[in-house]
């Protein structure tokens, strides 16, 4: 048999290939088999499929540093404005999300955010992220009520002030005009203040002293809602409508007669009974009036006396610095452990002081006695106050409400869209529920079925995807155990997954991504880290 190179054998059966189909059939020559392709190579013997398909490596990066790797890339169509996030659940493209970006570049209606999720699922966690990211943007964060402390050392990295709440330490005078009259004195004497614009966009422009009285009656209006506020939550409900009055003329009074007046002077000038409260009494009586304000009386000594004292029975008041680069952080975490009501006080008292100091660099700032700051307020445990009194929704959303024009933004946390059904009234629900309705974006953590349903009856409305998956990173995939003895806690299921909605567009599913330094500076589960080993019951 003569040999024949491999080049003639193929030059052979080119050939044989292109002659007629009788010459082919004559020689014996068969039409090879097509193979199907698939996904994984051509199925079938001699085809090459592959059995187990790697998966390339992917990575995640601005499109200034991959620019060279042109056409190898794959774009996103999430927005690219905001604080970076982590990975999209769906495409794995970077997710950029914060209220105040979002609003800034329209995608939003008023920079605000509310965030729902159970414990341990990464609600801090993102705002810590929201913190630095926007501190690098040189937007500072004002934490109004840290109840667990968790953004202590964050705001102390940043270079800004942590006030510690606690006895002896931290005090609010809540007849203080606060910073808003501090800002009125400053405002009296200057010539004009730049007071807006009207319909045809011209300047317009006020006196010194117009604004100074403006601010005046606002601090002793906030003064008086909040003392009114309190009494309502120590007598668990709403105050006659005399009594509400009776504080009013008080609290005026208190300031016509005092330059610096405090609880204790309230609590004198309704024990004395002036002509003016016995008007309001409709008694002209020394004993009618006595017999009419009693109860008041008490509701303002329980305050004054009893456990709030610690906090509200002083002259002076700590101030909130609102314009520092660092932001500021009120840590409230030492009050949490007393009585429902006395933290509810506190909170409230934090956010009235807090947002009047807000106002008043903004007021400054139009004086151009000041320089404007954009900041991130974020309110943590929203519904705790509220539901301990009928009608405290009503008086927090107009203590913490300020001027959005101003370019504020908030974040307000909770655990459950159920919150608001324990507030004691259907007007109290509602209003409590239209916050979330309100905020310009919702961020969800895993959550329950039935949370997810308080959703369906608002506004508010979730995919049958959405819910499945906003429900399904609560549970665990298995129960293995994968912690070392003296190590830190796994994270739980679903920990850092979070669903972002803006109205009624498809939800943007993210896995925030924690970098070492933030998990150094904000680890909730410290100590279970330094629990020694014997004390973790043979856990392996």
């Amino acid at each position: 048999m003569s040999r024949h190179s491999a080049v003639e054998v193929l030059d052979a059966r080119e050939r044989l290939r292109r002659s007629p189909r009788r010459t082919r059939r004559a020689a014996g020559y068969q039409q090879p088999r097509r193979l199907p392709l698939t996904r994984r190579g051509f199925a079938g013997v001699g085809g090459g499929r592959w059995r187990l398909m790697p998966a390339p490596a992917t990575f995640v990066a601005a499109s200034v540093q991959v620019c060279g790797l042109w056409p190898f890339i794959v774009g996103s169509s999430r927005p690219d404005s905001g604080v970076p996030l982590g990975e999209d659940l769906e495409t794995g493209s970077l997710v950029y999300a914060d209220p105040i970006s979002w609003f800034r570049a329209g995608f939003i209606a008023n920079p605000s955010a509310m965030i729902f999720g159970l414990p341990g699922l990464g609600k801090s966690t993102l705002v810590t992220r929201w913190i630095f990211g926007l501190a690098d943007r040189y937007i500072p964060s004002l934490v109004l009520g840290d109840i667990k402390g968790e953004y202590t050392a964050v705001i102390r990295e940043l270079g800004g002030e942590v006030l510690e709440v606690a006895p002896g330490t931290f005090s609010i005078n809540l007849l203080a005009l606060g910073a808003l009259h501090d800002a009125a004195e400053r405002i009296r004497d200057v010539e004009q203040v730049h007071a807006g614009t009207d319909e045809f966009g011209n300047d317009l422009f006020k006196t010194g002293a117009q604004v100074a009285a403006e601010l005046d009656a606002l601090a002793l209006q906030q003064a008086t809602t909040l003392v009114l506020a309190l009494c309502r939550l120590v007598r668990g409900r709403g105050l006659e409508d005399y009594e509400e009055t009776l504080i009013t003329v008080a609290i005026r009074l208190a300031h016509e007669q005092h330059d610096n007046p405090s609880l204790h002077t309230l609590d004198d000038i309704l024990t004395a009974g002036d002509p003016a409260l016995s008007r309001v009494a409709v008694t002209y009586s020394k004993k009618g009036y006595r017999k009419a304000s009693q109860r008041l009386l008490r509701t303002v000594r329980s305050i004054l006396l009893g456990p709030m004292g610690a906090y509200f029975a002083g002259t002076q008041s700590t101030p909130i610095p609102v314009g520092l680069p660092g932001g500021v952080s009120v840590d409230i975490s030492k009050v949490a452990r007393a009585d429902d009501k006395v933290l509810a006080a506190v909170m409230i008292a934090v956010w009235a002081h807090g947002f009047a100091a807000i106002d008043a660099l903004w007021e400054l700032s139009r004086a151009q006695l000041a320089e404007w700051t954009t900041a991130l307020v974020v309110q943590d445990e929203l519904w705790k106050p509220m539901s301990l009194a009928p009608g405290l929704a009503a008086m927090i959303d107009q203590l913490a409400r300020t001027n959005r024009s101003a370019g504020v933004g908030e974040v307000k946390i909770t655990h459950s869209p159920k919150d608001p059904k324990a507030l004691p009234t259907r007007t109290d629900r509602v209003l409590a529920m239209s916050f979330a309705e309100k905020s310009g974006m919702l961020i969800m953590f895993g959550l329950a079925k039935t949370d997810l349903r308080a959703l369906d009856e608002t506004s508010i409305s979730l995919s049958r995807v959405e819910h499945r998956a906003v429900a399904g990173w609560r549970t665990p995939r298995s129960f293995r155990v994968k912690r070392r003895a003296g190590s830190r806690p796994k994270p739980p299921p679903g920990a850092g997954h979070a669903l972002i909605k803006v109205g009624e567009a498809p939800g943007i599913p993210v896995r925030i991504t924690v970098t070492g330094e933030e998990l150094r500076l904000h680890d909730t589960n410290t100590r279970w880290a330094r629990t020694s080993p014997q004390n973790l019951g043979g856990l392996r």
